[in-house]
């Protein structure tokens, strides 16, 4: 009776390491479940090892319906903000192009997800600035410092929708 008492409470104390083991080293989505629960639009997020979210810096701000992040790109600080893309955008067929060129938009390139826009607006004083319209969801990057036409296209050619 002991033997089996012992082995009993030896075989649950290894299932439960295994267990506390693997959610432990299980990798973690890049948004946390709470804040992805308030979205109301489709999430964007890098697909690739080489571009890290920051967990912790995932901020929802529920009355303006904006997300923001931070992620590593290249060795720079990029934040990312995201919010459900205006209704203007599809009633008002030239919306969306006349507030791209408006940010000073100097280049653009498709990706798989949509055509991303590179820009120097000067409310951020002509400093550099990504945005990208996919799925109902609007989305601004901006980095530390300037990064290059190759190294932007690089990094969104990872963006994925997340469900």
């Amino acid at each position: 009776m002991k033997h089996w008492f012992w082995r009993s409470v030896v075989g649950l104390t290894i299932v439960g390491a295994v267990a506390i083991v693997v959610l432990v080293l299980l990798p973690k989505p890049p948004i946390p479940g709470a804040i992805k629960k308030q979205l109301t639009s489709t999430l964007l997020v890098p697909k690739d090892s080489r571009f890290v979210v920051d967990r912790q810096s995932a901020k929802y701000d529920a009355s303006l319906k904006l997300l923001t992040f931070n992620t590593a790109a290249f060795g720079q600080q990029v934040v990312i903000s995201e919010q459900p893309s205006p209704d203007t955008f599809a009633d008002i067929p030239d919306y969306y192009s006349k507030l791209v060129n408006g940010m000073n938009s100097y280049s653009d390139f498709d990706t798989a997800i949509g055509t991303v826009h590179l820009t120097r607006p000067l409310q951020l004083g002509g400093k550099q600035a990504a945005v990208l319209n996919a799925k109902g969801t609007l989305l601004f990057a901006k980095s530390a410092s300037d990064l290059s036409d190759d190294q932007w296209r690089q990094f969104f050619n990872t963006f994925d929708f997340q469900h």
